[in-house]
């Protein structure tokens, strides 16, 4: 059985536990599909072994951070930006993807029309919390009081 993904816990060398991120996720999965392929083949499994290729965060235009290589080499900035477009749209399947990816970034990044992004949730159902008038003190599980207090309403 292989567990893949975000259900695996696959311990590192140093005995924690590999982080939960794509390139871990690709990588097993890539070993998972070759250790079934031989079993069916009557062959014996191999281990997995994780090659770190480094991490990268883009946090918005031209800003970005990554540490990648043996040494965790650091860049911050338009190039982390770049190279983390770059290793993408490299991880993306098909051309279509690739281009499709490009026409979105571009957009967004040239485009400075975006408004505010703001979470409406106005046709979420409302709680119904019951009586307002019901304050009074409650008996907590293990015998202490406590006054019940509501959220408030958004208006």
């Amino acid at each position: 059985m292989y567990a893949l993904g975000d259900f695996a816990n696959i311990p590192s060398p140093d005995g924690r536990s590999l982080p939960q991120l794509g390139s871990v996720a690709l990588q097993s999965g890539q070993w998972a599909a070759r250790n079934i392929e031989a079993e069916i083949d009557g062959k014996q499994p191999r281990p997995f072994h994780y090659h770190d290729k480094g991490i990268m965060a883009m946090i918005g235009r031209n800003a970005a951070i990554a540490e990648m290589g043996e040494h965790r080499h650091e860049l911050h900035g338009p190039t982390a930006y770049a190279s983390w477009l770059g290793v993408h749209a490299w991880l993306m399947s098909g051309a279509r993807a690739r281009v499709e990816a490009f026409i979105d970034w571009d957009w967004d990044y040239f485009s400075r029309n975006r408004g505010p992004q703001v979470l409406d949730r106005s046709d979420a159902a409302r709680i119904d919390w019951g009586d307002e008038d019901d304050d009074e003190d409650r008996v907590a599980p293990g015998g202490g009081r406590h006054r019940r207090r509501r959220p408030q309403r958004r208006r």
